[in-house]
């Protein structure tokens, strides 16, 4: 039945015995939060406008009608409802508090101004809100009084903040005997720098100076959760509020500290405590039931995290509309770039400074030709005036990297800083420090930089502390004393201020001025990770991924080094491209994830980045890019890294175009050489005199040291020597030991020679079944020689039975593959 009919329905039979509706008032309110039931709140309306219609308002009338809007149950009544049938209850609800208000109940005012500047969309009405709430305070309701005086205090809903007003209301509504008013006004107090022992006893006699129903554990709870970072004690405050009166807020809380792993606790149960939240109407408990089911990977189900993401937005929460626009901008199996936007710009008409910097950002990182750099620096102009520090930050960076100009800017980039700091901002006044330090607005500055650091310092700026030991330790303006450098990192690590622990963590690593520690280093590094230090979680990702002082954990190593990739950090973008491509620590293969890691780190210039990169175009790991590869190659070998070195040896040495100089190959294998990195393309190089005079010895030299480095290729040719007798002499239980290894690793070359040795015998035990197992893998590989020998095996009935069939199967697959033996055979010589 809709809405509307049922309400109905109520109404009339409550109007046919108008003389029993203060009994059913009575009865409703004796039984503890049975009003708490929708039906049950329906019924009550349908009471309360009966007996005003019908002249029989009362003293338990007035009680039910007050409790009715006791806590937000009105809302909690329509959480449920469709939108046709809310529509018919906030008419209703709106038709109701109009008479009551027209009654003479001055708190109506106030209830109207609640429903119009919380209802959801699209009855939310700020406009009505406000002027129904002046209603209530020409009227001097204390609620009224005690809502638009917390309103006017944080600047919400409708009203400009007024901090002063706000307080004069909030206290003229205590004065009238309203028992929240003192709630809110405690609340004003919560960041304002009170003692916290001092501001806990004001909490406390608080509480205990009011009725059960009125007690504010939640801001107990909210204190000890965030001001005295008590975990255990919060939640005590927060079970004290559901057990004495089902607060809902309490339950958000609760609940958000078991799901997020503050707390240990029951996370089914917990998800119910929020998803009971937002039935009374915290709309942002529906937001966080949208971020868990997104981004928990146990409970992942982006469909249920979008409808969450619906409910939340359905109330016009604009951190909802900024995480669903996330969703459809940056998911790939959801992404819709028309709703992502219609999103942000829900979420920026309702106040979102998040969603203002994230469509700046968007419309910046697109494709050159579709960027819209105006838009986005107004959007970015935008967000910084109203406070946004990542737009600050983005602002500069854009002067500072030529986005908003032609050329770099560092005067507008110097600007923002340098206006900020003329108005006593700290941070900066840090950043000119380190502009000067650095030189971005010209040569490098000792005297400014050391000037602006020292000024920092006398407003106990860490940051500035960690510029000056960096000082110390370059001797840049001050005389350089590693000593310290080491004593301001102490000082300010001592407010556990990220960098100075970073520095700390290498300096123990390093054993700088102190006898290496890798524990006290991982316990540094520890600490700087907890402010999202990109450094720094990089480095405990390395500590774990190479067991440096800890044992290795490549699912830790994941962690830290993803974290450290998306703040920024080059070698943690280089340790996360790898581990997509290698499916390190069970990370599924994902080329493009690989790529899109490596692009991060090359553009900061990371040689083993563009390196990589060079590879993933050059051998085509999405799709092949020659030119592309070699041109990244290039760039990572004039940036010095061997492994490009390494890289264009092999191109030139086993490239098959024709306009490649093989000889060009040795002048790259050598360069590798010099720094102690070798693969065994320099030992074919000496082995067939390619750009330098042949030597089996150096040859067989540089494969047995790639060999021990592992390189596989390296292990056949270093086989291959001792088979063969080349810059050694013949030993074939080493050589079987290395063909054996290279085989068992996938080269075919190598399970060709050592089913040779296997099959004749030579050296070695003559082992046929292991010959043929070898012979086969290699011609199932397209080895002709293999196949060829294979055939013959067959013919003779030489470690299987023999069978022309299959000998002629196996010489005509050689022949097709070019082996000269096998077209004499089978009459294929000089055919195409």
């Amino acid at each position: 039945m809709a809405f509307k009919e049922q309400y109905q329905k109520l109404l009339t039979g409550k109007k046919q015995n108008p003389d029993a509706l203060s009994a059913e008032a009575v009865k409703i309110l004796e039984i503890p939060n049975n009003i708490n039931a929708p039906d049950q709140w329906f019924e009550a309306m349908a009471i309360c406008e009966a007996a005003m219609d019908t002249g029989k308002m009362d003293d338990n009338i007035l009680n039910l009608r007050t409790e009715m809007f006791f806590n937000g149950k009105e809302l909690h009544s329509s959480t449920n409802l469709n939108d046709e049938d809310y529509a018919e209850w906030f008419a209703a609800v709106v038709e109701f508090n109009k008479k009551t208000a027209d009654a003479g109940i001055d708190e109506s005012w106030a209830e109207l101004s609640s429903l119009y500047g919380n209802g959801r969309f699209p009855h939310r009405n700020k406009t009505k809100a406000k002027e129904y709430m002046l209603k209530g305070i020409e009227l001097e309701n204390p609620l009224a009084l005690s809502l638009y005086g917390y309103y006017l205090y944080y600047g919400i809903s409708f009203a400009e903040t007024d901090k002063e007003r706000g307080k004069a209301l909030l206290l003229k509504s205590k004065e009238k005997g309203y028992p929240k008013a003192d709630t809110y006004l405690l609340l004003s107090e919560f960041n304002s720098g009170i003692d916290h022992l001092e501001y806990e006893q004001n909490i406390k006699r608080h509480i205990e100076s009011l009725p059960p129903r009125y007690q504010a554990w939640h801001l107990l709870g909210d204190f000890y959760k965030e001001l005295l970072k008590n975990s255990n004690k919060a939640a005590e405050a927060y079970d004290k509020g559901m057990e004495i009166s089902d607060n809902p807020y309490c339950k958000y809380k609760k609940a958000f500290m078991i799901i997020t792993n503050e707390i240990e606790g029951d996370k089914d149960r917990a998800i119910e405590m929020m998803k009971d939240a937002f039935e009374w109407n915290l709309s942002f408990a529906a937001n966080f039931l949208g971020q868990f089911y997104y981004y928990n990977q146990d409970f992942r189900d982006v469909e249920t995290a979008i409808g969450w993401y619906k409910k939340a937005i359905a109330y016009y929460d604009e951190n909802a509309m900024y995480n669903i626009a996330l969703i459809y901008l940056h998911d790939d199996d959801y992404q819709d770039i028309e709703k992502g936007m219609k999103y942000l710009d829900m979420a920026i008409e309702n106040g979102s400074v998040n969603a203002l910097t994230e469509k700046a950002c968007y419309l910046l990182d697109k494709e050159a030709s579709k960027q819209d750099v105006e838009t986005a620096k107004t959007l970015l102009e935008q967000a910084y005036n109203k406070g946004d520090v990542y737009a600050t930050s983005r602002l500069a960076l854009g002067y500072q990297n030529a986005e908003f100009t032609e050329e770099s800017d560092y005067i507008t980039a110097g600007y923002y800083f340098t206006a900020a700091s003329e108005r006593g901002d700290l941070f900066a006044t840090e950043m000119m420090g380190r502009y000067h330090r650095v030189g971005i607005l010209g040569e490098p500055d000792p005297e400014q930089a050391i000037k602006y650091f020292h000024r920092a310092i006398k407003q106990n700026s860490n940051y500035a502390r960690v510029e000056l030991a960096l000082c110390y330790e370059d001797g840049f303006g001050v005389e350089q004393n590693s000593q310290k450098a080491f004593d301001l990192y102490q000082i300010a690590a001592q407010d556990n201020y990220h960098l100075a622990n970073l520095k700390l963590g290498y300096y123990y690593l390093n054993g700088i001025t102190v006898e290496a520690d890798t524990d006290k280093a991982f316990e540094y590094f520890s600490k700087a990770a907890d402010a999202e230090n990109a450094d720094a979680l990089y480095n405990i990702g390395r500590m774990y991924k190479y067991a440096i002082g800890r044992p290795e954990n490549p699912e830790l190593a994941l962690q830290y080094f993803k974290q450290a990739a998306e703040l920024g950090d080059a070698d943690a973008n280089v340790e996360m491209g790898i581990a997509y491509e290698i499916e390190y620590g069970g990370t599924e293969f994902n080329p493009e994830k690989a790529m899109e890691y490596m692009n991060r780190a090359a553009e900061t210039n990371h040689p083993h980045a563009q390196y990589k990169l060079g590879c993933y175009y050059y051998y085509g790991m999405i799709n092949p890019d020659k030119e592309k590869g070699l041109a990244y190659l290039n760039l990572a070998y004039h940036n010095n890294s061997p492994f490009a070195a390494l890289a264009l040896g092999d191109h030139f040495l086993y490239s098959t175009e024709q306009n490649v100089d093989y000889n060009d190959a040795f002048q790259y294998y050598q360069k590798a050489e010099e720094k102690d990195y070798i693969s065994e393309g320099i030992g074919l190089c000496y082995l067939f005199g390619i750009g330098v005079e042949a030597s089996e010895a150096k040859a067989f030299k540089y494969f047995l040291i790639a060999a021990d480095r592992d390189f596989n290729a390296a292990k056949y040719r270093l086989g291959w020597c001792y088979k063969y007798g080349k810059g050694t002499t013949k030993n074939p239980t080493e050589a079987c030991r290395w063909l054996q290894e290279a085989a068992e690793e996938g080269n075919y070359n190598a399970a060709y020679e050592l089913a040779m040795l296997l099959l004749n015998g030579e050296g070695v035990s003559m082992d046929l079944e292991k010959g043929i197992d070898w012979l086969r893998k290699a011609a199932e590989n397209e080895h002709d020689v293999a196949q060829f020998e294979l055939g013959n095996c067959y013919l003779v009935g030489r470690g299987v039975e023999e069978d022309e069939v299959s000998a002629m199967y196996w010489y005509q697959t050689a022949a097709d593959n070019g082996n000269e033996q096998a077209k004499r055979i089978t009459g294929k010589r000089g055919r195409k």
